[in-house]
């Protein structure tokens, strides 16, 4: 019989695991009445940037997307109701812009369709304020 390490190194080795996934949060503020404002989103492995977009109300956002890495990902977005309001595939090295009207307040999720990738870390959201 093999002698295997004990239970709590193998969580700790789990939680590191998942704190090396863990994303840093980082946050774009909208300016309101500014007009069309363009933010620009890096996708890379199991990561987007910024995770965080704070904007208002009726504000005219164009999503400038960008998949820096060789694998193929997704940028999905729900309205704060959890209805898919966009959802547009990037290749390798693709890039794409989106066109959204925050026409509610409340949170948007913006994510990663692929499998695994949301729960990997590429999720983020858009804070709309009245």
């Amino acid at each position: 019989m093999k002698n295997w390490p004990p239970l709590n190194l193998w969580v700790c080795l789990l939680f590191l695991i998942l704190s090396a996934c863990a994303q840093k949060t980082t946050v774009v503020t909208v300016v309101p009445g500014e007009g069309k404002q363009v933010i620009t989103i890096r996708a890379s492995d199991y990561s987007l940037m910024p995770t965080v977009i704070r904007a208002h109300h009726g504000d005219h956002l164009l999503l400038q997307v960008t998949n820096a890495v060789a694998t193929a990902h997704n940028l999905t977005i729900e309205n704060p109701a959890g209805e898919i309001v966009r959802s547009v595939e990037l290749g390798a090295g693709e890039s794409v812009e989106i066109p959204l009207d925050l026409t509610e307040g409340g949170t948007w999720k913006f994510y990663c369709n692929k499998p695994f990738h949301e729960t990997l870390g590429m999720s983020g959201r858009i804070e709309v304020v009245e």
